[in-house]
């Protein structure tokens, strides 16, 4: 018969058996992530996100954060790819994090040296380019999840790109990402206005609307692919 000592050692030792079983159930702790990246831009997957590539040859997929850019099979989907790929594609950039998303993607802010400043450090904030250049929506859905200096910033620059019909607002009618991946669908003779002539067009985006996706063909008089030689020329 086991004594009064040997009973207390038992039973401290079913005790931790139980406890340690229970230990698998618990939430496992949150990967906590370095807050900020350096790499450089190996491949741009569509208008807001891309992979990069550490010093540790570490291969990151990057979600830019509070900007939701056009499906790569929607309208301005290819050209906000092109958009964001003229900003970074092969380029050394930083980016800012706080977690991933639930496809295991880095949330963040990407940040990189502007093409037209060979001296800047990285100053030109890529999430927030794509939305003043019209091609990308800011999202609002995650707003809270942004500063309140970007969520101002990223307003403004959506304001001014529909104010001026930059990239997608150069449409008659935009249909949001968010909108088109529920399977809402415009037919695009519903996108399309009644603008005819380059004279009409005000900026090369618009241009390439008309000419890719409303079949305007007398917009491109050479057949080159380029509508509007002089609001596309280098771009």
């Amino acid at each position: 018969m086991p004594n009064a000592t040997q009973k207390v050692i038992f039973t401290g030792l079913a005790c931790l058996m139980v406890l340690g079983s229970l230990f698998q159930y618990l939430p496992k702790p949150t990967q906590k992530l370095p807050s900020s990246y350096e790499g450089r831009v190996i491949k741009v997957i569509d208008g807001d996100t891309i992979t990069i590539k550490t010093s540790q040859n570490e291969k990151i997929k990057v979600r830019l954060t509070g900007i939701d850019a056009p499906e790569s099979d929607q309208l301005f989907g290819k050209a906000s790819k092109e958009k964001l790929a003229s900003f970074i594609e092969n380029k050394n950039v930083r980016i800012e994090t706080h977690k991933n998303d639930r496809n295991g993607r880095v949330l963040a802010k990407v940040w990189v040296r502007p093409s037209d400043c060979a001296t800047c450090g990285k100053t030109l904030n890529v999430n927030h380019a794509q939305i003043l250049a019209g091609m990308a929506w800011w999202y609002r859905r995650y707003a809270k999840e942004l500063s309140d200096e970007d969520r101002g910033r990223y307003e403004s620059a959506e304001d001014e790109s529909r104010k001026r019909k930059r990239g997608l607002w150069s449409a008659p009618s935009s249909l949001a990402p968010w909108d088109w991946r529920r399977g809402v669908r415009v037919e695009v003779d519903e996108q399309c206005g009644s603008k005819k002539y380059c004279r009409d067009m005000s900026n090369c985006a618009e241009a390439k609307f008309y000419l890719n996706q409303c079949g305007v063909r007398r917009i491109d008089g050479d057949s080159d692919g380029i509508p509007c030689e002089y609001l596309c020329r280098g771009s």
